[in-house]
């Protein structure tokens, strides 16, 4: 896109929203400006070849990109083959977050990160924020407006009495449908982070211009629309569900329908879809074939950042709490042999616990169980079922699984506060043979119990180690329960069960940091090798 004064370099001025020029700093209108950046393609066996029109270079290009930079004069194309028939958008989002806002995002966000990689603060690396237009598409969802009747209920006390009241409610939907649900559409971005940096205010949807594009990076539609259709319509149900009960409002409480009837009684339909832009920035980092990524919604500025562990971080400082810990130990509590085993235990039960839920983000990461876009063709490379897949989806959305985690952690804490009275109260048998058979027994049960929910996580893994390496602390703690039942006399022996269940603790935290680290980073460096578009500018 050339400057009409000066045939300088035009790119698109987030701070402004305009177009402006590299060289003379003139300014453009963009809904003034016709855009001839198109280029001349060519498909030779399955390769796209593309002719840079401002120095004739033949370059070869991704099926999935729309606009692309030529290696040799940095001049901009736009590949409309790319963005032909549906794939062609209806609408974008321009920038509306600038370059240095969004570093200053950025370095809030890891503040108080302890463990990453010492490259992830560093000016020069943090300055390689690239924008990006991430390809979404735009569901039209239809409704019936006629108006239902259903039951309503209305309690309240009143002079010491309480009060129970039914009512017939007839309801209707204020409007006809929903113009605008919003679905990545990028195969190469997972849809469990377009989750994390939503949601987009359309609102600010703006007719497509290819001017928007100057200076950016941007990808064409790769997922079939379809994919999303039946979650599109649930979706849009439950929208229409919480509108009809705020007309009514909060004082009485309607009996409708589950989502499935409610969807039928409603008549929800898909009345098409539309490719829309919405702004992203992108900063990766590479280690060996893998990048890990920080991801700003370039409207809003909300972050999601993949956070590998530094190894070395992670020992250092988990040495140095070590350290206090067995000091504060030192000074507060009479420490026995029989003590050391039996706590030692429960530090390795606790780690398990730990363990067991880092495997199961694991295993729904690698089985791409909350990203439908992952190409139907490559789920033969996966452990897990898409029957599988579609029921874990299924429960993270049930209500009634969140509020069981929230009493659980309610019950939870009263119960180790309640613990943690009793075992003050029981010090001193605690430090006893007696009180080390007690506890490690107990200790062995929670955590037969434990191994058998991770059981049924690891299989679904790609990698078989963890399960071996979670039944290593199931060992270790029934080598403890042993050494304690036979009551030996030496020290060593309950000294040497205590490094057997803490050597099982180590494999299983150094297992856990190589496999997050495995998930906290991606096998596809597709936004990682971009380059030609505005990358030098300080501000944009």
């Amino acid at each position: 896109m050339k400057c009409p004064n000066c045939s300088g370099t035009l790119v698109f001025d987030i701070k402004e929203q305009n177009l402006k020029c590299r060289h003379c700093s003139q300014t453009f209108d963009v809904k003034d400006f016709k855009v001839d950046a198109s280029a001349e393609e060519l498909v030779f066996e399955d390769a796209r070849f593309y002719t840079c029109k401002s120095c004739g270079a033949q370059l070869i290009s991704g099926d999935d990109r729309a606009v692309e930079y030529c290696t040799y004069c940095g001049s901009q194309a736009i590949l409309e083959s790319n963005l032909s028939g549906i794939k062609n958008p209806k609408y974008i989002i321009p920038f509306k977050i600038t370059k240095t806002k969004c570093k200053d995002i950025y370095r809030r966000q890891l503040k108080s990160k302890l463990y990453i990689p010492k490259e992830f603060k560093d000016p020069d690396f943090i300055d390689r924020f690239r924008p990006f237009y991430i390809p979404y598409w735009m569901y039209q969802i239809g409704f019936n407006i006629d108006p239902i009747d259903v039951k309503g209920h209305k309690y309240y006390t009143r002079a010491g009495y309480d009060y129970s009241e039914t009512y017939d409610v007839s309801v209707a939907m204020s409007y006809k449908g929903i113009e605008g649900l919003p679905h990545d559409a990028s195969r190469n971005f997972d849809d469990s982070i377009a989750e994390k940096i939503a949601p987009f205010k359309r609102n600010e949807l703006r007719r497509y211009n290819p001017a928007f594009l100057a200076g950016m990076y941007a990808d064409s539609p790769n997922v079939d629309p379809e994919i999303y259709r039946e979650e599109v319509l649930d979706e849009a149900t439950d929208a229409a569900v919480q509108s009809i009960r705020d007309n009514v409002g909060t004082d009485i409480h309607l009996n409708l329908p589950r989502n499935r009837k409610m969807r039928k009684i409603l008549d929800t339909r898909y009345e098409g879809n539309s490719a829309v832009f919405l702004p992203v920035w992108f900063l990766t980092w590479k280690k060996n074939d893998r990048v890990a990524y920080a991801i700003v919604n370039g409207q809003t500025g909300k972050i999601h950042i993949d956070l590998p562990t530094d190894m070395n971080r992670f020992m250092l400082y988990t040495l140095a709490a070590a350290a206090v810990l067995f000091v504060l130990l030192s000074l507060f509590v009479t420490v026995t042999s029989r003590f050391v085993l039996w706590f030692a235990a429960l530090l390795t039960y606790l780690v398990g616990i730990r363990y067991r839920k880092e495997l199961k983000e694991i295993r729904d990461r690698e089985n791409h169980v909350f990203d439908k876009g992952y190409l139907l063709k490559d789920e033969k490379e996966l452990p897990m079922s898409e029957r599988r897949r579609n029921w874990e989806r299924k429960k993270s959305r049930l209500g009634f699984f969140r509020v069981n985690r929230i009493v659980l952690a309610v019950f939870g804490s009263i119960l180790a506060f309640l613990l943690f009275v009793i075992m003050g109260a029981m010090y001193d048998e605690l430090v006893t043979q007696r009180g080390a058979i007690a506890m490690t027994s107990i200790v062995l049960f929670l955590e037969i119990f434990s191994f058998l929910r991770t059981f049924p996580v690891a299989v679904y893994l790609k990698k078989k180690r963890s399960l071996l390496f979670a039944f290593l602390g199931l060992l270790a703690i029934g080598y403890s329960f042993w050494v304690a039942a036979e009551e030996p006399v030496q020290d060593w022996w309950y000294y040497l069960g205590a490094l057997a269940t803490l050597a099982a603790s180590s494999i299983m935290c150094a297992d856990m940091i190589a496999r997050y680290n495995e998930t906290a980073t991606r096998p596809l460096p597709s936004f990682y090798e971009r380059k030609g578009g505005n990358d030098s500018a300080k501000e944009i």
